[in-house]
């Protein structure tokens, strides 16, 4: 089989230009942040999270929340889930409390910075969060037409809200994903033996041209020897001719 060599090079320099780009998106996955804001009924929650994320990494929630008014909050909470193909239920990643048993006045804020395990076998898909709120509410209960030494009577009531907004999008190796994978290893190591078997006809081609070349040498050596046969038997002929004439010429007289 017959391979260029200057395909095979370029060949490389593709699948290795291919292999830093895979590796840079692997790298800058998470660098394009995103903000969405979740309306409560006492709270307005501002999330910022990363868009896209792989399997195994981590999701980093910027987490900011401003009351709307002034009431006890007992706890803020964000859920976060993703789609269980093996069922028809979510499968939750995360659970944190974001603030508990705080006194929040209109205008007053919340930040927490959460991260986010994403499992290795997490499908293609984004991730849910669900945010939600518990307050408690003090209601004064004013007596009408009664003994005005009564005093307004407080009473406690727990009340809250709670929204559901998507978050962050795994981009999970799809099947032709895996598929591609498999076929470019192949190639790959279809490429590397084909450079060695070319290494190897360089070998070869170099240790015979060394032979053509000594051959060569020997064959202008045995030339020379040749020539320098040819010019003595010359030489003797042209002497051994002289001498019989002479020899001729000397019988007659």
């Amino acid at each position: 089989m017959k391979i260029k060599p200057t395909i095979l090079v370029l060949s490389t320099v593709i699948m290795v230009i291919l292999f830093m780009n895979h590796s840079a998106y692997a790298q800058s996955v998470q660098s394009a942040q995103v903000t969405n804001n979740v309306s409560l009924r006492f709270l307005d929650v501002q999330l910022t999270y990363p868009s896209q994320a792989l399997p195994g990494q981590s999701v980093t929630v910027n987490v900011q929340a401003k009351a709307k008014s002034g009431f006890q909050l007992s706890n803020l909470l964000l859920q976060v889930y993703v789609a269980d193909p093996n069922s028809i239920n979510m499968r939750e990643l995360s659970s944190v409390t974001v603030a508990q048993g705080l006194e929040m006045s209109t205008g007053g804020q919340i930040n927490k910075v959460i991260q986010v395990p994403v499992p290795a076998d997490v499908p293609r898909t984004s991730l849910i969060a669900r945010v939600s709120e518990n307050v408690t509410l003090t209601v004064f209960i004013v007596y009408i037409n009664s003994n005005p030494a009564l005093q307004p009577a407080p009473y406690n009531t727990a009340t809250g809200d709670d929204a559901i907004t998507p978050l962050t999008y795994i981009a999970a190796t799809t099947p032709e994903y895996v598929t591609l994978q498999s076929q470019y290893q192949q190639v790959q190591q279809g490429l590397t033996q084909s450079l060695a078997q070319i290494v190897k006809l360089q070998q070869t081609v170099a240790q015979e041209n060394a032979t053509i070349y000594q051959l060569n040498e020997q064959l202008s050596f045995a030339n020379r020897r040749v020539q320098t046969y040819q010019g003595l038997a010359l030489g003797l002929s042209i002497l051994t001719v002289a001498f019989f004439a002479l020899y001729i010429r000397q019988r007659r007289k």
